[in-house]
């Protein structure tokens, strides 16, 4: 399928059905042939990225991501996208092996926040794209302070719910930010379970979702496509 969008889903489903219905609902289209042309790959056998992250006995998501990477290639993607944060710590390699653009969703968000000139955030992730400097290091290399919130209620709300498939209520969200300083100018919703999270509570501009980032591009990338 020509000229068509690969998606590496189930890292979670969740935030990957997510992601496809944004770029569903965000489409000006007036049919259906005036959507993108999608290849959604829901590979939730993929194993942990964090998990490996943190211990490198563990098994390896590289190999599983580079053939998908691959298998979208042959079929056509003309741009990958992985909805997952943490998979960015694999980017890299797995562009050395691809001749089509895969975005990296955490220098999209950091080059969003510095076209808003936003100067201090607070980094909400799992702890593999925390240990792994993921969001840190580019935050710094852009001038953007940044802060950290307590990681053990982030991987709570990350695995023991969306994750989980559990519905989370408000006040457990709300304990998490109220621990974290006031003078940030912005949350990094930096795990896409996040990014279902502020869907389901209705979560205000200041809660930064890479998924909603990612949408944006995606939508330019094809528009100007179609008009080329």
């Amino acid at each position: 399928m020509k000229n068509s969008l690969g998606i590496i889903g189930g890292v979670g489903p969740l935030a990957s059905s997510y992601l496809y219905e944004m770029i569903t609902k965000k489409t000006k289209a007036n049919k259906d042939q005036d959507h993108i042309n999608i290849i959604l790959l829901s590979h939730a056998s993929i194993p942990d990225r964090t998990t490996y992250i943190l211990d490198h006995t563990k098994e390896n998501p590289f190999s599983y991501l580079l053939e998908d990477c691959k298998l979208l290639q042959n079929l056509g993607a003309k741009m990958i996208v992985i909805p997952c944060n943490t998979s960015c710590f694999f980017h890299e390699k797995l562009q050395n092996e691809i001749n089509i653009p895969i975005n990296n969703m955490i220098k999209d968000t950091v080059n969003y926040l510095k076209e808003k000139n936003i100067k201090k955030v607070a980094v909400l992730a799992t702890t593999g794209t925390i240990k792994a400097g993921l969001y840190q290091k580019e935050l710094v290399s852009n001038n953007i302070a940044y802060t950290l919130p307590n990681q053990n209620k982030v991987m709570n709300i990350i695995y023991n719910y969306v994750k989980a498939g559990k519905k989370i209520h408000k006040n457990i969200w709300d304990d998490l930010i109220n621990d974290i300083s006031k003078d940030v100018e912005a949350y990094i919703l930096g795990c896409t379970e996040l990014s279902v999270i502020k869907k389901d509570l209705k979560l205000n501009k200041n809660f930064v979702d890479p998924l909603e980032i990612e949408t944006e591009i995606i939508l330019n990338y094809f528009d100007k496509e179609r008009i080329d």
